[in-house]
């Protein structure tokens, strides 16, 4: 069977000193990007395969062999110029595998990011520059935010997309929490208890962008090693920060979503609200497919969620990140036999998404779709398959692919400690 789409060719490459396990470019400097390293001193085992193969022991053997297992990692600063050439700024040792970062979306320029680590804690470095001077990380402050012990894995952050004092992480012991960042950097715990709890490793999360009927109201997905999308409402209260009153409360039940057959790695909500369809959130699985879920009203009429399309990427989908959403509105056609369609309107929707697909390598992927047919259309637009090992971290350079400009890609991969500059 011929490979979909068309191959890329890689610009640059060159070789880390430790194994990649994330990237992200600076939206406030966007031709800097951090890397996040993850090395594991004992045993050559990589961060999406904290629980090991399928057949596992007890959760009490679990947890003794992670604790026993030293990491370290890394985050370096590199420069991509506009002739191509990456250009090494700075590498900082970090005490932990570093299993996720996130720049902030708007706080401080969004030059501060966020970093999870393999022992709990939480992190926050600022990309500073001095007047006529290079640009450089700086730390800002590290926390140990939940009550954890030292065998727990940090596994992934997400920023709330309007809502700048809020950060979701989860955790190795199935857990999503739901932090206060405030003006300092410090986190506080929003509520005792995680908003969802999995039966297996936490691997994702991220929160709808869509704005809430109330504005109280946060929709929070996460995705778990138990092959199960969770989402949930919670109501955050900002006025009881500081208080000895919960922030954030859980009036409505959490919500399991099926339809995945391995564990849910990725999760993409977009900014896009169908009428008669709900709303569109995007997937991606261990079992090398990308899903199109469509719910409507999803925590009150679960019955109503369902997969639009799907699509195997022949890796595991480890993360999705959006590059770019279009909405037009025009006229439907009309169906032969029914009356009344000629002249109604139609929202026709399209996406372009960034999958980093492990031993795949990573995709440009289309999204298509309209605001009344019950299905959508997947295409892989572009591939880049230099890569040899699993590519858990790829990312685009900030305003490029812009006025039909070309798309400047940093991909990487885990055992190999490739990186590599494409462009599509």
């Amino acid at each position: 069977m011929e490979a979909e789409g068309r191959s890329i060719p890689p610009l640059r490459s060159l070789t880390l000193d430790l194994p990649p396990s994330c990237i992200e470019f600076c939206p406030g400097l966007p031709e800097y990007f951090v890397v996040g390293t993850y090395n594991l001193q004992k045993e050559n085992q990589d961060p999406g395969a904290v629980t090991g193969d399928d057949t596992r022991d007890d959760g009490e053997q679990q947890q003794a062999a992670k604790s026993v297992q030293t990491r370290d990692g890394s985050l370096i600063l590199f420069q991509l110029t506009e002739t191509n050439d990456i250009k090494h700024i700075q590498t900082i040792l970090y005490p932990s595998a570093i299993l996720d970062l996130h720049f902030h979306p708007e706080r401080e320029g969004s030059t501060v990011f966020a970093v999870v680590s393999s022992t709990g804690t939480l992190s926050f470095f600022r990309l500073t520059s001095e007047k006529d001077s290079q640009v450089s990380l700086k730390e800002i402050i590290t926390h140990r935010p939940l009550d954890v012990g030292e065998g727990i894995l940090f596994l992934s952050c997400s920023w709330h997309p309007h809502i700048p004092e809020v950060l979701a992480i989860t955790t190795s012991d199935y857990q999503v929490h739901i932090l206060h960042i405030d003006e300092s950097w410090n986190a506080h715990k929003t509520l005792a208890d995680p908003v969802i709890t999995h039966t297996l490793e936490a691997w994702t999360v991220a929160f709808s962008p869509l704005p809430p009927m109330n504005p109280e109201h946060l929709t929070i997905f996460s995705g778990g090693d138990d092959s199960t999308l969770m989402s949930r409402k919670v109501h955050f209260y900002p006025e009881r920060i500081g208080s000895e009153e919960d922030s954030i409360e859980t009036p409505w039940a959490r919500i399991p979503i099926r339809g995945h057959e391995a564990g849910v790695t990725a999760i993409l909500p977009l900014d896009l609200q169908l009428e008669f369809l709900g709303c569109v959130v995007v997937t991606g699985s261990y079992d090398d497919r990308i899903r199109v879920f469509y719910m409507h009203n999803f925590y009150t009429f679960v019955s109503r969620t369902c997969i639009a399309a799907e699509k195997t990427l022949q890796g595991g989908v480890w993360r999705l990140k959006l590059i770019n959403l279009q909405k037009t509105v025009g006229e439907k056609e009309g169906q032969e036999g029914q009356e009344g369609q000629e002249g109604q309107e139609e929202l026709r929707w399209t996406a372009q998404i960034l999958a980093s697909c492990m031993h795949a390598g990573s995709k440009v992927l289309q999204i298509s779709g309209d605001s009344t047919s019950k299905s959508c259309e997947i295409k892989v637009l572009g591939r880049f398959e230099e890569h040899k090992s699993m590519n858990y971290g790829s990312d685009f350079q900030p305003g490029s692919g812009q006025s039909d400009g070309k798309l400047r890609c940093i991909s990487t991969s885990f055992y190999d400690r490739l990186l590599c500059l494409w462009e599509y």
